[in-house]
């Protein structure tokens, strides 16, 4: 069974005042489960600790939230749990899900996300999510836009070839889109706040064309129209 603990991270105990109702919602949810909160520096020393033969590479990432992306897969390794990022709203409790041994949801467009993963203590897929980390690293560490190197190397890109590769076995399980809050609000275990804290202008334009890809679509068909009319 997962162990009844949460786990949220932020880069220092001054968690901003927007995420606030968010985190206090897990702990009003499930009033008797153990909370623990993260700062970098207690990540840091996890690594060190629990993941020495990462501290190379979590030393050298260069983005810190390459370093947050890898040290959520350690947490799991090592605890167990359930990890949920600070931008995400618990709309009810989730005890219903620890019967299964790795819980993670869908996502949009396609894959899975890491903002909401659950897992008992030692589960193989976070063993080899984590021992794989300086592969994709060396695979993806280099490539242009940084939006698309920070999923590869350690988000949740990278966390969907892992579970390609691990394979979705007994026990593991994956909720709908709407169990994750991209549907009927009834389905859905949270809701979702605009975080994207670690975001630069390359993140803003990609999800621009993928929240208005429809709108987009059909304005190039439209211009593409017209401009056969004019010059034909």
């Amino acid at each position: 069974m997962i162990p009844r603990i949460i786990h949220q991270t932020w880069k220092d105990r001054n968690v901003p005042e927007r995420f606030l109702d968010a985190q206090r919602s897990w702990q009003e949810a499930h009033p008797d489960w153990e909370y623990r909160f993260w700062t970098d520096e207690d990540l840091a020393a996890l690594v060190r600790e629990r993941a020495p033969e990462l501290v190379p590479l979590y030393e050298a990432y260069p983005e810190a939230i390459q370093r947050v992306d890898a040290a959520r897969y350690v947490i799991l390794r090592e605890f167990g749990g359930v990890y949920a990022d600070l931008d995400l709203l618990c709309l009810r409790p989730i005890d219903a899900l620890l019967e299964s041994e790795v819980v993670l949801p869908r996502t949009t467009p396609f894959g899975v996300s890491n903002q909401f993963m659950l897992s008992v203590k030692g589960h193989s897929l976070f063993c080899h999510a984590v021992a794989s980390l300086p592969r994709a690293y060396g695979k993806w560490g280099k490539v242009w836009p940084r939006h698309l190197r920070i999923l590869t190397t350690a988000g949740p890109l990278f966390l969907t070839g892992r579970l390609r590769e691990h394979g979705t076995r007994y026990g593991m399980r994956l909720l709908t889109l709407e169990e994750h809050g991209h549907g009927d609000p009834a389905a859905a275990y949270v809701g979702h706040l605009r975080g994207n804290t670690w975001a630069g202008w390359d993140t803003h334009v990609i999800n621009l064309f993928h929240d208005n890809w429809k709108w987009l679509a059909a304005g190039a068909a439209i211009t593409a129209v017209l401009v056969r009319i004019l010059l034909f």
